[in-house]
């Protein structure tokens, strides 16, 4: 029963953090940032976006994994999506809007009739975070083994 409610409250707790205040994030940004943003050439709406959708596929699985029986095919599944979901949530952040770029961004500034070009390479965190996610995709399989292993009645090897 309190993981049910642990999952509904961790679910409401994504939902604000990775919709809620990505919403109200571009009203509270200052005009003239706003407009060095755009001028950059970034696509903070997209971003932003592509955030959201994460945050509410995120609080789904959240919802599914914790409301099912742990030894269920259904929340491992949920379980294993959502760990692939963080993988994809940090790539969004390190390659800033960009999936494809795998933490490689580039962005031209322009200020005071001053050109600039910003590179960043953070292409080190997203292998680590593959590590990472990988080991915590086994942690998940492990766990759900031993949640079948020990619903199986005494005598028998789980299938």
């Amino acid at each position: 029963m309190t993981s049910k409610i642990g999952s509904l409250i961790s679910a409401f707790i994504t939902i604000i953090i990775f919709v809620g205040i990505p919403y109200l994030l571009p009203s509270y940004v200052p005009a003239d940032l706003m407009s060095q943003i755009e001028q950059s050439g970034f696509d903070l709406g997209s971003f932003i976006n592509q955030i959201m959708m994460v945050g509410v596929v995120t609080a789904a699985l959240t919802l599914i994994g914790g409301l099912m029986d742990p030894k269920s095919i259904i929340s491992f599944l949920a379980k294993l999506s959502q760990a692939g979901l963080s993988l994809v949530l940090i790539v969004l952040f390190l390659g800033a809007g960009d999936i494809a770029s795998l933490g490689y961004t580039q962005f031209d500034v322009a200020m005071q009739g001053v050109q600039s070009s910003i590179s960043m390479d953070l292409r080190v965190f997203v292998y680590v975070s593959i590590a990472t996610i990988v080991l915590k995709m086994l942690q998940v399989y492990l766990e759900w083994n031993e949640a079948r292993i020990e619903a199986a009645p005494p005598g028998r090897i789980a299938p």
